[in-house]
This record gives structure tokens, sequence and C-alpha cells, in this order.
């Protein structure tokens, strides 16, 4: 009986694990997709430098779904990637390439390839560029071109453009300008010797420039071969929103022979993708939004940050002069002036410069952040560079909580300080008299 118990035993589990008590274990019928993507189309260079170039391109449409895009140069493989556009990077000066690309599913099936496109990466023939005339006129050139608040010219540098922008800095300011030459070129720019012939005597301005096939709309930077005020940095980081801020500086960077002005690349919308650095704008929308990565006033990861840094580490008692304009409300005076705290510093350069402002027009109104302590608007403490000089943990996501004194934030509204020269002379005679 014991056998007969067993076996019976053995038998319902074999019949049970060959059953479901009742459950159909037959697969669906799997339908194959072997129909591929179409050929991506419109393959474009969108811009080239020295050592790369972007490429840009029209989707391709799949019955399921494209996956992602084969990218060949020279006929080999390259990359793959989901986006529609992408960076050739490592390549070489002054050579010739030919780019393609294929769609995939994600059933693998590969589309045909996309148009070609045959495209020469700049010369790095670093060279000195030598011109004169006024440099108002030759920047001012320059500032009336810059990109307006759409179509992402401006690009985030790469950590090792960011070093090699450093090490061009160190090169000015020690005056090795044929390292700075050479270094300039690895990054599509190049070093100006500018002789401004409208000065008596003339005076020799290095402009950090880049070259005319522009690429990366980083800015431009320029430093006096012989300052007469060797502390004075004057800054304008929103030339294109902020109307005339960026001719103000240079015309105050001129008259005065200031030490360096630093002007940026493209409008501080310009770029769609958002700075992880704190505080909202409601500029580049119609609500408060956080700051766009061209927006250099709130971005770490910038040459206008790192300039920044270099030119304040090296030089120990600079001065920054940031210069900004807003549209006056009722309530607002015509000038807002804060050393980026609400600490008084042992040189509070702030106060000088409104006294200075109200010798040339005694009808200025003011608001001082560290002496009108209530007063909210236009401050500027989430300005990265504030925030750096006035030696932040992090400049990106930490307010200062003292001061140096060694940065000025001014907001100025625009008929009576930004119009035009008329009015700029104000601001150049007021930082004369502060810093001479």
């Amino acid at each position: 009986m014991k056998v007969y118990r067993y076996l019976a035993i053995v038998y319902c589990v074999i019949i049970s694990s060959c059953s479901s008590g009742g459950s159909d274990d037959s697969a669906p019928a799997q339908t194959t997709d072997t129909a591929p993507p179409s050929a991506p189309t419109n393959l474009i260079v969108t811009s080239i430098s020295t050592m790369s170039i972007d490429l840009s391109w029209t989707a391709s449409t799949d019955n399921i779904g494209v996956k992602n895009y084969s990218i060949y140069k020279d006929d080999e493989a390259l990359a793959t990637i989901s986006s529609t556009s992408h960076t050739a990077s490592g390549l070489d000066a002054n050579t010739t390439y030919s780019f393609k690309l294929k769609a995939r599913d994600a059933a693998g099936n590969e589309s045909g390839f996309s148009n070609v496109v045959n495209v020469k990466t700049d010369d790095d023939t670093a060279v000195l560029v030598t011109t004169s005339g006024d440099i108002e006129a030759y920047l001012g050139s320059f500032i009336d071109d810059v990109p307006g608040d759409s179509g992402n010219n401006y690009k985030i540098p790469l950590d090792a453009q960011l070093t090699t922008w450093d090490e061009i800095i160190d090169a000015i300011l020690g005056e090795n300008i044929d390292d700075a030459v050479l270094k300039s070129s690895e990054i599509n720019y190049q070093i100006n010797e500018f002789t401004d012939t409208s000065l008596t005597p003339n005076q020799v301005f290095y402009i950090l420039e880049e070259k005319s096939d522009k690429s990366n709309y980083w800015g431009t930077y320029v430093f006096s071969k012989t300052p007469t005020i060797n502390n004075l940095i004057i800054q304008a980081p929103h030339i294109k929103n902020d109307t005339n801020t960026g001719k103000q500086a240079v015309y105050c960077f001129k008259n005065n022979v200031a030490k360096a002005v630093f002007i940026s690349g493209a409008h501080r919308c310009n770029n769609s993708e958002e700075s992880t650095c704190s505080g909202t704008t409601s500029t580049c929308n119609s609500g408060s939004q956080p700051y766009r990565v061209s927006d250099l006033a709130h971005n770490i990861n910038s040459v206008f940050q790192k300039t920044t840094e270099n030119v304040f580490n090296a030089v120990s008692n600079s001065v920054f002069i940031q210069l900004h304009g807003f549209g006056k409300n009722a309530t607002d005076p015509y000038v807002i002036l804060s050393n980026g705290t609400r600490e008084t510093p042992s040189i509070d350069y702030a106060t000088q410069i409104k006294d200075a402002l109200l010798v040339e027009d005694n009808s200025l109104t003011f608001k001082l952040a560290h002496i009108d302590t209530g007063w909210t608007r236009l401050i500027g403490f989430t300005n990265t560079q504030g925030r750096l000089i006035n030696s932040s943990s992090n400049p990106c996501s930490a307010s200062a909580s003292e001061t140096t004194g060694r940065f000025i934030h001014i907001e100025q509204e625009r008929t009576k300080l930004r119009e035009s020269a008329d009015e700029w002379i104000k601001m150049s005679n007021a930082l004369k008299s502060v810093f001479n």
C-alpha cells in the first residue's frame, strides 16, 4: 500500500507540473517589425571651430519609433546618439571632413543614409592681429551684432576650454602675449592688439575676441596695456537686454583707460537651457523662471565668471563695477547700488559712487542695499560674480554673508544715465572721481 500511495503522489506531482489548472499557456502571436525608419534629412553644419563641428538634422520617422542615430565621419562610425544634433570634437584644424548619418529603430532596422556634408575646420594659425582706430566704435559694432534672445548661439564651455581660457588670462595679465595668442587659437579666439588713435597719447589695448567665424559667443574681454586706473574693472553682462550698458561700459573704460572691460557675447536669454544657479527672473518668460546659461551674471560655468575669478585673484586691489539697467517704476529711485550684501565694507565704494554721481546730476535719487536695508528690488544678491568676490561658499547657490567691497552692482534708469554719451559721461566722471 505504501508503494502505491507513493506512486500516486508522484503521478499527481507530474500531472500538476504539466498543467496550470486550465489556463492557456500558448504565447500570443508576435508581429515582427521589419519596416526601417525614413532616412534623416537636412543634415547641416551649425558652427565650426578649429577643433569641432556642430551638426544638426531633421528627425527620421518610423512606424514604431526611432531609437537613435549613427553618425559617420569619413565613412567610419563616429557616435550613436538619440538627439538630432551632435558636436564632433577632437578634430584637426584646417582639415576637411565628410559627415552623414542614418537612423535605427528599436527592432534594429536601419534607414538609408542622410545627405552628406563636407566641411573644413578653421585654420588655427596663431597670429597676433593688429588694428587701430577708435576702440569705442570698434567694440560698438561688435555689440550691435551680438545674437538676440533666441537661437542657442551661446555655447556652454567645456571644462577643458575653461582651463585653456584661464591660461589665456594668466598670459595676458603676465604680459606674455605670444602665449596668449597661441592658447586663444585653440578655442576659436584671437588676440587683437588695438591702438586707439583717438586718444592722446595713443593707447594700446589687448582685445580677446572670437574669430570672425563665431561658434561660442562667450563675449569680448579687453585689457589696457598701460592702464591709467590699474584696479578698475568694468563689466557689462546684459548688453542686449539692458539697453546701452555695453556701450556705456566701453565709454567708461576708454575715457578712464581702466584696467579691463568684460562684454557679454549674446542676449541673456539666448540659450534655452536653464542655469543651475539660484534665483529667478521674468525677463525670458512671462512668469518667473530660472536664469538661462547664457545669463552670464547668474552662471558660474562661463568664461565671464572664469575671467572675473582670475583677475580678482591676480590684481589684489581690483574693483569690479557691473553696469545694469532697469525700467523705473513710480516708487523706484533712478539708481540702485549694491555691494552684493547688507554689510558695509571698510572702503565703501558704493556710497562714494553715489556721492560722485550727485555731483554730476543732483536730480538723481538712490537706494543702497547696505544702507536702505528694507529695499529688496534689484540688489544683485544672486549675482555669481558678486558672490565670488564676496567670498561666498558657493557662488552658484549661496548668497555672501560678508563683503570685500570690491564688487559694485549698479542698476540705472535709462533716461538719466543710459540713453547716450551725453548721459554715459556722468558715470564715467563719477568712476574717475572715485578711482583716479
